[in-house]
């Protein structure tokens, strides 16, 4: 479109200049005033009318010079250069804009037009029916190809976001994919390391046992062979339900699963561990209590490969809006604490609920666990 502008107002230059050289004598305003406007008509072509400041200050340069201009020519042919100003204004400009020097544009010609045809003929002389409706259909073909064209940038610029957005998704969508990866890796990380190296740790514990009496009463220590055999067993069965991704029992219910573990880590290793807990375990999902009981689980797994206790303790109470829950051994304790794999995971587990967990221990004085979750929170 900018090109075939530019060819339409080189031949307009043409006609009006070669007219008004031919009625009017070659004086040196008018020469200047025709450079000046040839300058000023085609500097926005050398932008390509890509420039906004650009076509708004020579198109209102442009009005100025035409006016003089219509004051030393001798032909009335300036109003055709009018006409290609208005023309590009309604092309290239701004909506606000593009109003605004069309109301200038015409003030321009009829101020122009009046002190030419006064000067000349004595009155003013309005152009034509049928000029006027070509003007105007001029313009309207412009208006109209200015639209088209500014649908296709809009189409060209949708159609890039469109693009954009794609690559966006597609990148998401990657992204996704690896994080959920990298979850995975980490919920078979946590349950390798707190369910298999719980089961583990027993059968280590247990065989340790029956090797120091075997050689005092291999009747008994038979009896811990056995109890090895059986942890061994459930540490397989554990292994294969990771494997092949077992759900998770509807059923499950914290207070007995605790109630079960006692017993077993007792049997395997001699440790008591006493449970402080309601008859029945409210405010929690399915989810939430076996969370749970992975802490624990985790908790007597140290306290019987590190700690050397005869004792813990485990307490859940219920309030109205939380959960308290605390883990107590009489172990020989840590002066300070390592946050390795167990500790990590056990506050991944409470950060995944919204809760809170905390440890202490000091040396000769055992290890404590104290966590609390908001129900509130839980239930909403």
């Amino acid at each position: 479109m900018f090109q075939l502008l530019g060819v339409f107002k080189a031949i307009i230059y043409g006609i009006v200049f070669y007219r008004t050289f031919q009625q009017t004598p070659m004086e040196l305003p008018l020469i200047l005033l025709s450079a000046a406007l040839v300058i000023s008509g085609f500097w926005r072509n050398l932008y390509n009318y890509s420039c906004p400041r650009v076509n708004m200050v020579t198109l209102c340069l442009d009005l100025l010079l035409v006016f003089l201009f219509s004051l030393v020519t001798g032909s009335g042919s300036f109003d055709k250069l009018i006409f290609v100003y208005l023309i590009e204004g309604v092309a290239v400009l701004p909506p606000k804009g593009r109003i605004i020097y069309s109301l200038v544009t015409l003030a321009d010609y009829i101020g122009a037009s009046l002190l030419y045809d006064f000067q000349h003929i004595g009155y003013f002389e309005p152009p034509g029916l049928a000029e006027m409706l070509l003007y105007a259909l001029i313009i309207l073909l412009v208006w109209g190809e200015r639209r088209q064209r500014e649908q296709r940038l809009d189409y060209k610029r949708m159609a890039e976001e469109l693009r954009y957005t794609n690559l966006q998704l597609v990148d998401s969508l990657k992204w996704s994919d690896q994080l959920a990866a990298e979850t995975e890796r980490q919920r078979i990380s946590g349950e390798i390391h707190d369910s298999l190296g719980h089961d583990l740790t027993g059968l280590i514990l247990t065989l340790e046992a029956g090797k120091r009496i075997m050689q005092t009463d291999l009747e008994a220590a038979g009896g811990y062979w056995d109890k090895a055999l059986e942890m061994a067993r459930s540490a397989m069965q554990s292994v294969r339900e990771l494997v092949a991704g077992k759900e998770l029992d509807l059923q499950f219910e914290l207070g007995s699963y605790l109630m079960n573990m006692s017993k077993q880590v007792r049997n395997a290793s001699g440790l008591q561990v006493e449970l402080e807990i309601p008859a029945r375990i409210t405010g929690l999902s399915v989810q939430e209590q076996f969370n749970l009981y992975r802490i624990f689980q985790e908790a007597i797994t140290n306290t019987m490969k590190h700690a050397r206790a005869q004792n813990a303790r485990i307490v859940i109470k219920i309030e109205p809006d939380e959960i308290i829950f605390s883990y107590a051994d009489d172990g020989i304790g840590t002066a300070g604490i390592q946050y390795g794999t167990g500790l990590k995971g056990m506050m991944a587990r409470m950060s995944v609920m919204g809760g809170t967990i905390h440890f202490a221990s000091t040396s000769e004085k055992g290890f404590f666990i104290e966590g609390r979750l908001d129900t509130r929170g839980l239930r909403a």
